[in-house]
């Protein structure tokens, strides 16, 4: 009886491991299903970002210097022209070669944009080469703080809302913010300053009439631009970022005009008419060593107080190359899109369109095609070393 039992016992046991042995089998491809479904995903491309208004959308990209015609390439400066014919006296043209679908909506992106320029980023002590497709550009011409935090602006969302999107997709290294001059008005105040320059010569001058009301503009946006600051890193946070994974790079503005001694072209309308820098010396002066240096202090006092920001000083990057400056000069006959005048005796910032049928109005004192390489080689110089603030000097 006991050896029956055993034996009754043996079959049992051997029987169950069998059963297990088959249940295990056929559990196992469904878990080795699940373990190859739960490989790790590919790891996310580095990428860089740029956000904000004109002056790091590309706004007056399309122009490679300044040439004073309406005719054909304009002295092969309008990167737009094609299928030029006499010379390139009589061309056709497409913005969006160069602004691409961004020309639509006025954004105006171009292809020779700021970002477009940074090839490598310093991040926590390691390098990462970004590739073309990875310098990304949501900038738009015109932006103002409430454009990048919660408003609707030309038919696209917040800027702030397309970054969390981008954060997601790619892994984010640098993110370069050009934000503020729209809150202060100072395309407003440009043009102010060419209005009584042409129409009322002897009106009081815009350094006089404006020029007290910046200082409190001036504090105001700095809060708008901490904000702005604040969101970009909460934002970033929430995509799982930490503080260490990226970088954060406010700038300041660059002159597109010189001081009024450094004008090639007196104090008459010529610089109306023939410069496009239509500015009484003391307006030209008090912009470039009141106005612009205010700007710079009030974005890197933002950087400072927000933290963990990195300053790009951008207020000397076209000295000597601005419109209408001494030492350079507006393209000329003979000057083709083959043949165009070299960068280091060109304007670097488009000029003031007077009655002429160049591009649009918008455009006007923008850093131009060589004006955004220059702008763009400085992001590109201070991203490959972990510099917490960069000058920009004046070009050599």
């Amino acid at each position: 009886m006991t050896g029956m039992r055993m034996r009754k016992s043996s079959a049992l046991v051997w029987a169950t491991g069998a059963v297990v042995a088959f249940l295990g089998a056929l559990l196992a491809v469904p878990s080795a299903a699940l373990a190859e479904e739960a490989a790790p995903t590919r790891a996310k491309e580095p990428a860089v970002i740029s956000l904000g208004d004109s002056f790091i959308s590309g706004e007056a990209g399309r122009w490679r210097g300044n040439g004073n015609t309406v005719f054909g390439s304009r002295y092969g400066t309008d990167l737009a022209a094609y299928d030029c014919k006499l010379w390139e006296t009589s061309c056709s043209y497409d913005a969006t070669r160069v602004y691409g679908s961004s020309y639509a909506n006025g954004c105006n992106r171009s292809a020779g944009a700021e970002i477009h320029h940074l090839s490598t980023v310093r991040v926590n002590g390691q390098s990462f080469d970004i590739a073309e497709d990875n310098r990304l550009n949501i900038a738009c011409s015109g932006a103002t703080t409430a454009d990048i935090l919660r408003t609707s602006f030309k038919g696209e969302r917040p800027q702030i809302e397309q970054l969390a999107d981008h954060a997601a997709a790619k892994d984010i290294k640098l993110i370069v913010l050009s934000i503020g001059g729209n809150d202060i008005g100072f395309s407003k105040v440009i043009a102010d300053c060419a209005r009584v320059f042409s129409v009322v010569p002897e009106g009081q001058h815009c350094n006089e009439t404006v020029g007290p009301q910046m200082p409190d503009r001036i504090d105001t946006m700095r809060t708008k631009v901490e904000q702005v600051l604040m969101a970009v890193q909460d934002t970033m946070g929430d995509a799982g970022y930490n503080d260490s994974d990226y970088r954060l790079v406010l700038q300041s503005y660059p002159s597109p005009i010189p001081r009024g001694e450094d004008n090639r072209y007196g104090e008459k309308y010529s610089r109306l008419y023939t410069g496009g820098c239509p500015f009484f010396n003391d307006d030209s002066d008090w912009a470039r060593d009141a106005l612009i240096p205010a700007l710079a202090e009030s974005h890197e006092q933002a950087a400072a107080s927000v933290g963990g920001v990195d300053f790009l000083d951008l207020q000397d990057a076209l000295e000597g190359h601005e419109v209408c400056a001494k030492g350079v000069k507006q393209s000329a006959s003979g000057n083709t899109l083959q043949n165009p005048l070299p960068k280091a005796e060109s304007e670097w910032a488009r000029f003031i369109v007077s009655g002429l049928a160049q591009g649009q109005q918008q455009e006007s004192m923008h850093p131009n095609f060589y004006g955004q390489q220059k702008m763009g080689e400085c992001l590109d110089a201070m991203a490959e070393t972990a510099a917490r603030a960069f000058a920009c000097d004046s070009p050599v």
